[in-house]
């Protein structure tokens, strides 16, 4: 065998490894191309998985808002109404002592005056006739004396029952307001009791919700961390596809490169067979040529070719 015939069975057997050699590169571009259009995907339902759980926690966070709003509003309420239960009760124990105390008072005071009711409009009354009948009237000096000091007394009595009386009144008046200001305070209990109900009630809510944002962050960055675990996953098949690609385009110029080199090979050999077989067949038309035997103009073409008419001269 000769070397041109070896060197291009070397050429088709590098065409055969190399052709081979693309098809397992092909293949895993393929592959790398694959995985990394799945691992992209994947990325994008994450990062809209996200997109949503975001925009709940946005939600999470403005319900938050809205009940701490609430919750400080209703503290604010019941700080008010323990202010005003506050004073209420001690208006109410007030109260209670002040009646106490005009009772001691009117109970010693009527003890004073007696336990025989007086009408204070009549007494001023008599006391005013013995005044004019005093002022009116010419009284021997024992008389006289006698009236001025029955007016005195009178007037003395007078005043202690008009103050009786006003403390008689002062005393309704406070246990008239001592049942409204136990049924003020009483409603002031049943709204603190209600309100108290309602801000334990937004009390759970704040502390469920906390629990759902916290629950959500958590989920927020698990996905996070997966999804650029993912990514880099994507990346990485990406670099291997590029690094694939810049490969396959390699051994694809060196597939040209080789598929031109045997072909030339080949196109040498078909021209040196050719050349061969004409100058044999040139030859055998100089045999004739030399014997004086008729030659075609084929053959002499030829014996020109191959210089073979200049032999025949000399």
């Amino acid at each position: 065998m000769s070397a041109d015939t070896e060197s291009i069975e070397s050429l088709k057997q590098q065409l055969i490894d190399l052709r081979q050699k693309l098809q397992e590169v092909t293949g895993k571009m393929q592959d790398a191309r694959a995985k990394r259009d799945t691992a992209n995907s994947e990325v994008k339902r994450l990062s809209a998985e996200l997109r949503t759980l975001r925009e709940q926690y946005q939600q999470l966070k403005q319900q938050i808002s809205t009940v701490a709003e609430q919750k400080k509003s209703l503290y604010e309420k019941l700080s008010k109404l323990r202010e005003d239960r506050k004073a209420k009760t001690e208006e109410l124990n007030r109260l209670r002592e002040e009646l106490k105390r005009l009772n001691v008072e009117y109970k010693n005071l009527r003890s004073f005056i007696g336990a025989k009711r007086i009408d204070e409009d009549e007494l001023r009354s008599r006391i005013e006739q013995l005044e004019w009948q005093y002022q009116t009237t010419t009284l021997p000096p024992e008389v006289e004396k006698i009236v001025i000091n029955k007016i005195r007394s009178l007037e003395s009595i007078y005043v202690n029952v008009k103050h009786l009386n006003e403390l008689r009144s002062k005393i309704d008046e406070i246990r008239n307001k001592i049942p409204a200001l136990k049924q003020e305070i009483q409603q002031i209990n049943e709204e603190l009791k209600n309100t108290v109900a309602e801000y334990l009630k937004l009390k759970e809510s704040m502390q469920s919700l906390k629990q759902q944002r916290e629950e959500l962050v958590k989920k927020i960055i698990s996905l996070r961390q997966e999804r650029d675990r993912i990514r880099e996953e994507a990346n990485q098949h990406h670099q291997l596809y590029i690094s694939l690609l810049s490969e396959e385009r390699a051994i694809r110029e060196e597939l040209e490169r080789v598929s031109i080199l045997l072909k030339a090979k080949e196109l040498a050999r078909h021209i040196d067979e050719r050349r061969r077989l004409l100058q044999g067949k040139a030859l055998e038309a100089f045999e004739k040529y030399q014997k004086g035997e008729p030659i075609t103009l084929e053959e002499y073409k030829l014996l020109a070719e191959f210089n073979l008419l200049n032999l025949k001269q000399q």
